[in-house]
């Protein structure tokens, strides 16, 4: 039996030898968590002399039920097993370990993709919409092209006709005046008629 837990105090003397680094104030809460090391020893009593009840695994979620600031142990309930013992400081945290944060990291990157693939859907139903709106635009410029050529042709063919008109106007008043000038001087050479006096004499 003792040579079984030989080894774990050991590798927890070894931890203890190098140190990682000073214990901040933590206040008794349930939001701490073991730190990301293989695993720490419970103890029954505040240090490395009482009965190890066994180990606790890292990222494991505890509760601080007692805490000495300057002591090296503090008092914690771990709630996989919901067992009750002695820490060492220095290995709690109040930070989520690893293991706590991965489902949630995970679960916030399957959210980011489901949302990146809602807008990529979204991207491509806007660009449709964009394709549709210059095809429309495209067939509305062709056809103000067209009506501005015929409009361009009805106005050549309307000043046309204004133009015939004027020039059979003008046609017209020059037969007119031609008439008029001819009946004048037929009219000159037309023998007149001796008056009544003439005849008596």
């Amino acid at each position: 039996m003792f040579r079984m837990w030989l080894a774990p105090v050991m590798i927890a003397f070894s931890f203890q030898a190098f140190g990682l680094q000073d214990t901040p104030d933590m206040e008794p809460s349930s939001s701490h968590y073991v730190k990301d090391e293989l695993y720490i020893f419970m103890h029954s009593g505040a240090g490395r002399n009482y009965r190890i009840l066994g180990s606790v695994e890292a990222g494991t979620p505890v509760t601080i039920l007692e805490n000495d600031r300057d002591a090296e142990f503090m008092k914690i309930k771990e709630h996989t097993e919901n067992r009750t013992g002695w820490v060492e400081s220095r290995f709690i945290s109040n930070e989520m370990s690893r293991a706590e944060k991965l489902p949630i990291i995970s679960q916030r990157l399957a959210d980011s993709q489901a949302s990146l693939q809602g807008l990529q859907s979204e991207n491509g139903r806007l660009k449709q919409q964009l394709s549709s709106a210059r095809n429309e635009l495209n067939a509305l410029k062709s056809e103000t092209e067209t009506q501005a050529r015929e409009i361009k042709q009805l106005t050549a063919t309307l000043d046309n006709q204004e133009k015939d008109e004027m020039v059979k106007w003008f046609t017209r008043g020059g037969m007119v005046a031609g008439a008029g000038v001819l009946l004048g001087v037929i009219l000159t050479f037309l023998p007149k008629k001796r008056g009544r006096k003439n005849e008596w004499l």
